[in-house]
């Protein structure tokens, strides 16, 4: 709010970023993150991603509000399942969107 100039590393040091880069890496590091996020359950994800929305439209009380709704939707699906199944099994998970 007033503007002040900081570093980079005081921003990660103040917690208004998870993580610094070199110059110049931004994309790539981007794209690691991406591909890491596409390894996880896309019913999960998507729930995830509503409830980091719903934290910014109607603030957090309502975020862990909705929690347990959506827990409960995530453990109904197969994906659940597979992900349980592929943990125990010590493999990758293969998630179908279901």
């Amino acid at each position: 709010m007033r503007a002040d100039e900081f570093t980079a590393e005081e921003a990660l040091r103040i917690g208004l970023v998870q993580e610094v880069v070199e110059p110049g890496g931004q994309r790539d590091r981007a794209i690691e993150l991406a591909r890491e996020l596409l390894q996880c359950a896309p019913l999960a994800l998507q729930h995830t991603i509503a409830n980091a929305r719903l934290a910014l439209d109607e603030g957090e009380p309502a975020a862990i509000d909705a929690i347990a709704a959506m827990s409960k939707a995530v453990m109904a699906t197969a994906d659940f399942q597979e992900g349980i199944a592929s943990f125990v099994e010590r493999r990758p998970a293969q998630f179908t969107g279901r």
